[in-house]
């Protein structure tokens, strides 16, 4: 998540893909499905920016007491946690330079730093690779500087070489992610304009020079692909239709649903079910919010001004039963291919000097699961719900 933009490809895309009669994908027998649904639910957050946060004076308190972030977070029932990784943040010679921090937050120095301190509270990880200096999302794919130019064969073996050696990092400081994304948001594509939608040829090739770096570096970790059209059932068809026709691999599927952009809730239940049906594969909600207010705590404007067509009130106490609804909602996949539900950035408190460009406020902070002055909210709670 960062910026929603409108893909003029969306309308037509996902027309033809309903109208071109590509077959249901049959799922075979799956003879592991009593191990399935032994795996936890993941009740998760992204704390992507919680070191630049630190660094700029964020503090974080549980009934007035100063905590450590992650340990409030773990508290209250959150067992997950998901990092962004950004290939070189902050480089001054390269855009966009001017808007990520010198110190280079998110780059894989820093993602091993806080992915270590989660692993010693216990909690999961889920890896999130932008392949970009900075955001990736639905209307931004740049490939990082260093690969900039490249052909299909160099860029694939740049991406493997790279995945593979941030996980071997992880691995040195003690830490098995449990899911790792290819890409982020990659609905229009990824490393444009090499992979954008209407290479799929290319798209595929990136995508499985990713899914083999990471089980070369350990078969057990889960590969997902993530996009961002989580009430969007034509849209999401087409993208894992052309996927799996082309022979890329995946483990889970991994959607951002955020009612002002991504429609109903209902919409994205439809949207699961089928899609968990269709390829046989475990469904996460891996980015989502909820406004616990309309105020805004800095000069910056809030990036969520509306709850779309859900109708639970922008409170603490409507927050709560947001997160009831969804989590609800996502266990209630079929054959218990619900995984699991990641809040995104509930510690992005109004903090000087953090924001979407460095130093210009936070346009996040009415969709926290902490206050305006970092204590915790009473809708943390609802993140124990099982």
């Amino acid at each position: 998540m960062k910026r929603r933009s409108v893909l003029a490809w969306m309308a037509s895309a996902t027309a033809a893909s309903m109208t071109a009669g590509f077959p249901p994908l049959a799922r075979a027998a799956d003879s592991a499905a009593q191990l399935r649904r032994g795996i936890p639910f993941a009740m998760g957050a992204d704390v992507s920016t919680l070191l630049e946060l630190e660094d700029h004076g964020a503090r974080y308190f549980e009934h007035g007491v100063a905590q450590d972030c992650l340990r409030i977070l773990r508290g209250h029932g959150v067992d997950s946690i998901r990092l962004k990784v950004w290939n070189d943040p902050g480089n001054p010679n390269f855009f966009p330079a001017n808007q990520s921090p010198a110190a280079g937050y998110n780059d894989a120095q820093h993602v091993c730093l806080l992915a270590r301190r989660v692993a010693a509270l216990g909690m999961r990880v889920l890896i999130d690779f932008h392949y970009s200096d900075w955001w990736a999302d639905p209307g931004k794919q740049y490939p990082p500087h260093a690969w900039a130019g490249a052909g299909l064969d160099e860029t694939c073996r740049l991406l493997s070489a790279y995945t593979a050696d941030v996980l071997r990092m992880l691995r040195a400081e003690g830490v098995r992610p449990e899911w790792v994304q290819i890409g982020n948001e990659i609905t229009g594509g990824m490393l444009w304009p090499l992979g954008k939608y209407d290479q799929w040829d290319n798209l595929a090739a990136l995508l499985k020079a990713g899914h083999d770096a990471v089980k070369s570096v350990d078969e057990r970790i889960k590969v997902m692909l993530h996009l961002d059209s989580g009430g969007n059932n034509a849209t999401s068809r087409w993208w894992f239709d052309n996927a799996v026709q082309r022979g890329v691999a995946f483990d889970v599927i991994g959607l951002s649903y955020y009612p002002q952009w991504q429609g109903a809730l209902a919409d994205l239940g439809a949207n699961m079910n089928d899609l968990a049906t269709r390829y046989g594969k475990d469904v996460m909600v891996v980015e989502t919010a909820y406004p616990w207010t309309t105020s805004d705590g800095d000069s910056e404007p809030n990036a969520m001004t509306n709850t779309g067509s859900v109708n639970f009130p922008p409170t603490p106490e409507g927050q709560a039963q947001f997160i009831g609804a969804l989590v609800d909602l996502v266990k209630a996949v079929p054959d218990n291919r619900g995984k699991g539900v990641f809040w995104w950035e509930p510690e992005w408190t109004p903090v000087p000097g953090v924001g979407w460009k460095t130093g210009a406020g936070d346009q996040w902070d009415n969709n926290t699961l902490f206050d305006f002055h970092g204590n915790a909210l009473a809708s943390l709670d609802a993140m124990r719900r099982r």
